[in-house]
């Protein structure tokens, strides 16, 4: 469990796996969070494939 500095009650839950090796109770993590839009308009467009897939095949079972 991470707390947010300066705002303690703040609590983020991140697997201990994500963390950098050697990390340890007390230590104080620098983290960075970025949007990526260019992985958000890839995702999009396999939903979207995919619901045309679904719709395409819903058409032809009618």
């Amino acid at each position: 469990m991470l707390l947010v500095r300066d705002e303690e009650s703040v609590k983020i839950g991140i697997p201990l796996f994500l963390l950098p090796s050697g990390s340890k109770e007390g230590d104080i993590l620098d983290i960075t969070i970025d949007r990526d839009v260019q992985e958000t308009e890839a995702a999009k467009e396999r939903v979207s494939s995919l619901l045309e897939k679904l719709k395409s095949k819903n058409r032809r079972t009618r």
